[in-house]
């Protein structure tokens, strides 16, 4: 036990100080992203999609949606538990492929009829402790240190990125491990070579594939530096074997989910047609590559500072560093292997996103907090001689933990959303009044409102102020109060104005009169009174 914890003991604080810090931003996350509220409906709806799906058909115009409905598409219902078919065929009418959805609906059957944020929160934060886990063992494979594999896994685990990723109920947590994964497999090949790592490294990239398809890119990279180191050092046995295998994971995922091809070469917002039209229009790259300097910037600004800290020690050492070179003391090719590739992987994510979110660079951020534990790797090369230098190197890390513990405190990540309670008051506060939503068969900003909609007992959909049905929804709830729900985002959905739709649904009705209530994005939430 005491030989454990003298190995592992780092490893292991930075567990506890991470799980502790998850919890508390998990505790705090109080609704979600449009996306995750599409992570659990494709995961768990049964052969349906989308909202529109649910009662059947492709449409919910001049249709009642009962909250019945909105669970359903939701949660996993009694007997419908491990349906990967499902899945399978919901994802083929999304954009991505299925993977991280086959987990959730694994994770949601074992809780059936349950609507929790913990449902994902839990599946990520397992998924997260991995990734760390890899994290630290991939800077060892590096040759780093005990000391310096935690820094790093404190570093990532704590960041806005990390936290942020582990935070949002989606499969960029899972791509990130896969993306640690392929590095660490990648290392261990360089730095001894097995037979088993060839076929690992191709099921990792199926694996990685069939999670997001933004996996591609540093794989490919990676590939590509390790195909030139290969070739340096004619290893031309291993060269091939790692080509096959590599081949073979992006040929799985062609058998194994077809439907990725159409999604490829779709023309849709999230698709190869729009990541083409990106790539084309030069003049948005300043722009774009702006947005995503920033965001990284932010999102990993402890190893960022760390690491200015650490460079120009590096530069004082560098004597004793060239003669611990011309000794061999340490090589640094496999470091760059791993390293180099996040840069064409972060410019062409950066252009190629659909939309400007740093989630699409996700998963670089472990790799970006290993060119630190590089720079520390150094400094532990000169350092080795000095004496005291493991009570130096303890302290340094129990300083490099105190300090990404200060930033996250100081730097919350997102997806909590602490607006979402007031949204919830308001709604819960007219939860028995008769709830209209103005929409154009959109499901996107239905969708996003999903958490506040459940608490009424059914909702009414048209795009229609004048609609037959919906005056016949309104005579039979013959309330003094009615919420509506308009859809305004024209680049999303329908764009209606509330300007005009307002002063036509007045016209239409008893009701005299609008208030604001609160605005969502894509939706904006009046109450109607007579």
């Amino acid at each position: 036990m005491k030989k454990a914890l003298e190995r592992y003991g780092a490893l292991l604080l930075v567990l506890i100080l991470v799980t502790g810090v998850c919890l508390l931003f998990s505790v705090r996350k109080s609704g979600m992203f449009i996306d995750e509220i599409y992570t659990y409906g494709l995961s768990n709806s049964h052969y349906a999609p989308y909202l529109t799906n649910v009662q059947g058909g492709d449409s919910f115009v001049d249709a009642v949606l009962t909250r019945q409905d909105l669970l359903d598409y939701l949660v996993v219902n009694d007997g419908e538990g491990f349906d990967f078919g499902s899945v399978v065929y919901n994802q083929a009418a999304d954009v991505h492929p299925p993977l991280y959805y086959w987990l959730f609906n694994a994770a949601s059957s074992l809780t059936p009829n349950v609507f929790s944020k913990w449902t994902g929160l839990v599946l990520d934060y397992l998924i997260y402790a991995v990734c760390l886990v890899l994290l630290y063992r991939l800077v060892r494979a590096l040759g780093g240190s005990r000391l310096n594999a935690a820094a790093a896994a404190g570093l990532y685990g704590l960041s806005v990125m990390g936290l942020s990723t582990m935070l949002m109920i989606r499969m960029y947590v899972l791509m990130t491990a896969f993306t640690v994964l392929l590095a660490l497999l990648v290392a261990r090949l360089m730095r001894q070579p097995r037979f088993l790592w060839y076929p690992l490294i191709g099921l990792t990239i199926f694996l990685g594939l069939m999670t997001q398809y933004y996996f591609v890119f540093y794989a490919f990279f990676l590939c590509a530096a390790y195909v030139f180191y290969a070739l340096f050092r004619r290893e031309y046995k291993s060269l091939g074997l790692f080509a096959l295998f590599a081949f073979l994971g992006v040929g799985c995922l062609l058998l194994a989910f077809p439907a990725c091809l159409d999604q490829l070469f779709a023309d849709k917002l999230v698709s190869g047609g729009n990541a083409m039209d990106n790539l084309r229009d030069f003049a948005q790259y300043p722009t774009r590559l702006r947005y995503y300097f920033a965001d990284m910037r932010h999102g990993v600004k402890a190893a960022i500072i760390v690491g200015l800290v650490c460079l120009p020690a590096v530069l004082l050492c560098w004597g004793r560093l060239r003669a611990a070179a011309r000794a061999g003391k340490y090589r640094i090719a496999g470091w760059l292997v791993i390293l180099l590739p996040t840069i064409p992987t972060f410019v062409l994510a950066a252009i190629l996103s659909p939309v400007l979110d740093q989630r699409y660079v996700y998963n670089l951020a472990p790799i970006l907090v290993t060119a630190v534990s590089f720079l520390l790797y150094l400094l532990e090369e000169s350092m080795d001689d000095f004496p005291r230098a493991r009570v130096g190197k303890t302290a340094a890390l129990l300083a490099i933990l105190a300090f990404a513990l200060h930033i996250a405190h100081y730097s919350p990540p997102q997806y909590l959303y602490p607006e979402y309670p007031e949204y919830d008051a308001l709604v819960a506060a007219h939860a028995e009044d008769p709830c209209v939503y103005m929409t154009d068969n959109y499901f996107p900003p239905v969708t996003q409102d999903v958490l506040q909609l459940l608490y009424f007992d059914d909702i009414f959909l048209t795009g229609d102020p004048d609609s037959a049905a919906l005056d016949r929804y309104l005579e039979a709830a013959d309330a003094d109060e009615c919420v509506v729900y308009i859809d305004v985002s024209v680049f999303w959905s329908s764009g209606f104005d509330p300007n005009e739709m307002l002063p036509a649904l007045l016209a239409s009705t008893d009701y005299t009169d609008w208030a604001p209530l609160y605005a969502n994005g894509l939706s904006k939430t009046y109450l109607l009174t007579k």
